[in-house]
């Protein structure tokens, strides 16, 4: 019997061959698509799922308020961890880690030197906390030393040359460090991710109790490493939190501190303030694998019921010789089935074909291979879905015709299923309109990012460390600034795109109890502030003097934030550092756009351990050069490595600039799914009105009187699906649009457009039908007919 309706399906597709390419082809471009994206959603929402105590970890964060502003750091206090495991209920376990900020800048092995390795110091729990299996050492005594080290299966292969590094010795910064302990490579869905592990006893030797700073485990005032807690099952995340803030000694609390307990699993996908973050990119791509797939079901329902009463006396005479509905219900959803098999083999090869530049799309090393579960799952899904969606009411439709109807002609679709199809192709054309939208939307806010005036010069500017040359930097920087091709030179302390210092240790005149300012710091001298083209909206800059060393510099918001109308003069306090504002610059953008601008506070300093360079229009290369030479006469054996802010801008908006990539060609693809079945359905169409069209030729009706009787009736469809549209894409750009503090309003034009453009695609896939069936003789259609 199965043999006899998969017989019967592949007649019937070789019979009506371009109702079945547009079926077979919508469906497989919507399967593979659906596919790749549900793949690409799986490996999102799988990251640190392997932990196989994943569900009881968690990672600290604090945020601090200071009026309007909530700024959220991802460090902690080292005391932190030891008093929530002592003094908190529910808290088993915790773990420190901090990355090496320059700690080790090179490892030596066999006279080969390595720069760049990933490092990091951790606690001897690391290894028992997150199932990061040893392949050999001991995971409860890893570091025997502090001369000990632990690797990656995939870094002892990249620096040693074999797997067999247990015993060896590594110089690192002429300190020799022996290999303990062997890794198997963090998974690529790990949020830790480290080469080189290193003891965290390292740190607390290196910051140990001195006259003016208490020791790493008692410095409550210095955020700096990252931890991690295992909390006891069903424990309130909420009751931690707010025991961790009773943790401080009085004399440091400060007012507005918050701290948060993120679950290990949301960590890759939400923020450190436990906000969406990435989470709602994987929504957004998760809704549009659905309705692509949706849009090409679309496609094979209104096809196939369209094309019923094509098969009306087949299923008549099937009735009368003894076919039951059940049987017949499960022919027809037998054919569904070899149509989407036959899409399904269509869709795995567009997906071998296009899964090398969807991972360079996407940033991901996805596989595409049947022994991959979570590509077994995802194709399973997306047939289970299609099969279900668009196989069962076109079965449903056709098993249930009259016989005795069916064989005398007298049958019709009934209104009820001819208006369901149009019903489908406005949902088909309303989501269509959507993603336009959505695209157009996306990319004037990418305009806007790129053309925004970040309030300094940022043309022609780059950076890099200066490593040893620190202690000969001032005479350094005078004779880089007279270099060829160099316009000027100067120090600052931290990368223009990210100034990630803050600190409440402020102090200004006005002040109130339980008042305080948390605030962006950066270092620089006079030269960068003339170089980098800050404006000032009142006071002056710096004068390179020793007088200097007492003097800062405050953006308008900072100002506001202290309620000072004429901060110049007023006196001020940083840290330990008492002085006066000498000046206040205007607002400028030191983070990206999804930021808003917070309180920064500038002070000086004679140099900074980062060097900027400006260079001369169109001698890029010659400032390059002679920055290198500089750098090299004092960084023997070390590469040299700079930015340009430029590229640091292009690398802080990568994921806004691959989202809106993804938008074009998610977009196109359903557009040029829904106008396959709208040129199938306007096919059929005009081929069941070939007489009345010959009629109205003989009557006298000119071709453009015949295109406009049968493109009406589609574009009246088209143009409800366009105002429907226009609330969803509002509110859905709106929705992603909040993730930036400065952003584009959405306005009318917007919509006109991709309505425009909708009316536009679906007149020229109906035009061509339209106008063909216009040209046709009437004496021949009606002699056939």
């Amino acid at each position: 019997m199965l043999n006899n309706y998969l017989r019967i399906g592949w007649r019937n597709l070789r019979r009506y061959k371009m109702y079945s390419s547009i079926n077979i082809g919508g469906l497989a471009i919507g399967l593979a698509v659906g596919i790749l994206i549900l793949v690409w959603v799986q490996d999102e929402l799988s990251y640190d799922r392997f932990h196989e105590n994943g569900k009881n970890l968690y990672k600290l964060t604090v945020s601090f308020s200071s009026g309007s502003d909530v700024q959220t750091w991802e460090g902690m206090p080292g005391p932190i961890a030891i008093h929530a495991v002592k003094d908190i209920p529910g808290v088993q376990k915790a773990v420190r880690t901090r990355d090496n900020w320059g700690d080790v800048s090179k490892f030596t092995y066999n006279n080969n030197d390595f720069f760049d390795i990933r490092m990091g110091f951790v606690e001897p729990s690391f290894f028992t906390l997150f199932t990061f299996p040893l392949l050999k050492g001991d995971a409860q005594h890893p570091f025997p030393d502090n001369m000990s080290l632990v690797v990656t299966r995939s870094a002892a292969l990249k620096y040693f040359g074999t797997t067999d590094v247990m015993g060896k010795v590594i110089a690192g910064d002429g300190k020799n460090y022996v290999v303990t302990g062997l890794m198997e490579d963090f998974p690529e869905q790990s949020s830790i991710r480290y080469e080189f592990m290193l003891p965290f006893s390292i740190l607390q030797a290196k910051f140990v109790k001195s006259e003016s700073w208490p020791s790493l485990d008692a410095d409550w005032g210095d955020f700096y490493f990252t931890t991690y807690l295992q909390l006891a099952p069903n424990t309130s995340t909420a009751k931690v939190a707010a025991a961790l803030a009773t943790l401080r000694p009085d004399s440091n609390q400060e007012p507005g501190i918050k701290y948060n307990v993120q679950p290990l699993f949301d960590v890759h996908l939400y923020n450190p303030d436990l906000s969406e973050g990435a989470i709602k990119i994987v929504r957004i791509f998760l809704i549009i694998a659905v309705v692509i797939l949706l849009i090409a079901c679309v496609n094979y329902v209104n096809l196939s019921t369209a094309r019923a009463m094509q098969r009306a006396a087949e299923v008549g005479v099937r009735k009368i010789v003894g076919a039951s509905r059940r049987q017949l219900f499960i022919q027809f959803v037998w054919e569904s089935v070899l149509v989407f098999m036959l899409a399904l083999v269509l869709a795995i090869a567009i997906i071998l074909l296009l899964i090398p530049f969807y991972n360079n799309l996407t940033g991901k090393h996805l596989s595409f291979s049947l022994q991959n579960l979570q590509m077994v799952l995802a194709i399973g899904l997306a047939m289970l879905v299609t099969l279900i969606v668009a196989g069962i009411y076109p079965a449903v439709i056709l098993s249930s015709f009259n016989p005795l109807k069916t064989l005398k002609g007298g049958l019709t679709l009934s209104g009820s299923n001819v208006s369901f199809r149009r019903v489908l192709v406005v949902v088909q054309f309303l989501i269509a309109t959507v993603l336009i939208v959505s695209t157009l939307v996306v990319g004037q806010q990418l305009r806007y990012i790129k053309s925004k005036a970040l309030g300094y010069d940022k043309e022609n500017v780059f950076s890099f460390s200066s490593n040893q040359m620190y202690d000969h930097l001032e005479a350094a920087v005078q004779e880089l600034s007279a270099a060829p091709g160099v316009a000027a030179a100067a120090t600052a302390n931290h990368n223009m795109t990210g100034i990630d210092n803050s600190t409440g240790d402020t102090y200004w005149d006005g002040k109130e109890k339980n008042e305080t300012l948390i605030a962006h710091v950066f270092s620089a001298d006079k030269n960068f502030m003339e170089m980098m083209k800050f404006g000032f909206a009142e006071g002056q800059n710096f004068t390179n003097s020793k007088a200097d060393s007492a003097h800062f510099i405050i953006n308008e918001t900072a100002a506001k934030m202290m309620r000072m109308k004429d901060p110049v003069g007023k006196k001020f306090r940083l840290w330990d550092i008492d002085g006066t504002i000498i000046g206040v610059i205007k607002d400028f953008h030191y983070a990206s756009l999804h930021e808003k601008i917070g309180p920064l506070v500038v002070h000086y300093r004679p140099v900074s351990y980062k060097v900027y360079v400006k260079t001369k229009p169109g001698e890029m290369d010659k400032a390059v050069a002679s920055a290198e030479r500089l750098y090299k006469r004092y960084n023997a054996g070390f590469p040299f490595r700079y930015t340009f802010i430029d590229d640091n801008l292009n690398k802080l908006y990568k994921l806004d600039r691959r989202t809106g990539i993804l938008f074009n060609y998610f977009a196109g693809i359903a557009i040029f799914i829904s106008c396959l079945g709208l040129f199938g359905l306007a096919t059929f169409a005009t081929g069941q009105r070939v007489k009345e069209i010959g009629v109205r030729k003989v009557l006298g009706a000119s071709v453009s009187n015949i295109v406009t009787l049968l493109t009406s009736d589609f574009l009246k469809i088209v143009i409800i699906s366009i105002a429907l549209s226009v609330p969803v894409a509002w509110y859905i750009m709106n929705r992603w649009l909040e993730d930036y503090a400065y952003r584009i309003n959405i306005n009318w034009g917007v919509f006109i457009m991709a309505g425009g453009l909708a009316v536009a695609i679906a007149l020229l896939t109906v035009s061509f039908q339209a106008i063909k069936a216009a040209l046709a003789n009437p004496v021949r259609s009606l002699r056939t007919e």
